[in-house]
């Protein structure tokens, strides 16, 4: 286990992440909407994993049982996730979204504590109740509430949760994560076109930027951040990589307010600094342990 590659790969992973309600956002005003963005950061992102992995040599024949977790892998991650998720958007706010789907590290430090018996360290407690005090910083002061929004963005935020304990806990991390990528993009592809057809819901007439956008997100979130992902996971486990995402909000306010000319609180300032002070005690914590192992 490297540590110090474990926390880059899962803020790497979150600021990327950061920048995907934007995009989607400048879709769905382009033409697009969830099913047909979720369907084509897929289905882009197919042939750029195909052509890394036959680059680095690595063949996609993995084992039955590889294989179906795999598949549970796609539908939690790429499908379940992304299609709650961005869905999400088009009944409740982009903030009261974004906190409502990061129960996530709650869940998953919950889950392996109930199921795997694992011990959470006093300093990962603290940074969690920091990170989610931060994230409850951002939620805006006129919170309209919609059943269909809220169970969306909870349905995204316990699909995420699964997504990395079944990555932690079985063989599954010990593929390349080029390939477990590659088959969770191509799951997500046939599972949504399918899903797409039946409902009527994939749209073909975009807009140039639309297209060009939902490329961008294929190899932004597809192919990178869903990448080094299970490194992250591999080398921190599920819990310190659900915390170190508190980054993925902040991602979202800066562009906000870069981008949306979005006010910048006091209260969306403090959010920022204590999701920041987690991290920081996540690597103190991480210093620590070096030196005991010394």
């Amino acid at each position: 286990m490297n540590k110090t590659i474990g926390i880059s790969c899962a803020i790497g992973a979150a600021f990327i992440y950061g920048f995907a309600p934007l995009l989607a956002k400048l879709t769905y005003i382009d033409g697009s909407n969830t099913i047909t963005l979720t369907f084509f950061r897929s289905l882009f992102s197919f042939p750029l994993m195909l052509a890394i992995l036959r680059v680095k040599k690595i063949s996609v024949r993995v084992s039955k049982k590889d294989f179906f977790t795999l598949i549970i892998l796609a539908f939690l991650g790429a499908f379940a996730t992304g299609l709650m998720l961005y869905g999400a958007y088009n009944y409740i706010s982009v903030g009261l979204t974004t906190c409502i789907h990061y129960v996530y590290p709650v869940l998953v430090a919950v889950a392996c504590v109930l199921f795997f018996k694992e011990k959470i360290s006093t300093m990962k407690l603290i940074a969690m109740g920091l990170s989610l005090i931060g994230l409850l910083s951002f939620l805006e002061g006129d919170l309209k509430l919609n059943f269909t929004g809220v169970a969306l963005a909870l349905g995204s935020g316990i699909a995420y949760a699964a997504y990395l304990v079944v990555m932690d806990k079985t063989e599954i991390k010990h593929l390349h994560p080029f390939l477990i990528s590659f088959y969770c993009a191509t799951v997500a592809a046939v599972c949504l076109f399918v899903f797409g057809t039946a409902t009527n819901q994939i749209v073909y007439h975009i807009a140039p930027r639309g297209w060009v956008l939902m490329f961008i997100m294929a190899i932004g979130v597809s192919v990178i951040a869903n990448s080094i992902t299970p490194i992250a996971v591999k080398n921190v486990g599920p819990t310190v990589t659900a915390i170190l995402g508190m980054f993925e909000p902040i991602v979202s306010v800066i562009l906000g307010i870069l981008f949306l000319n979005e006010p910048f609180t006091f209260r969306g300032a403090l959010g920022c600094v204590l999701v920041i002070l987690s991290v920081v005690l996540l690597t103190l914590e991480r210093d620590k342990t070096n030196e005991k192992q010394e």
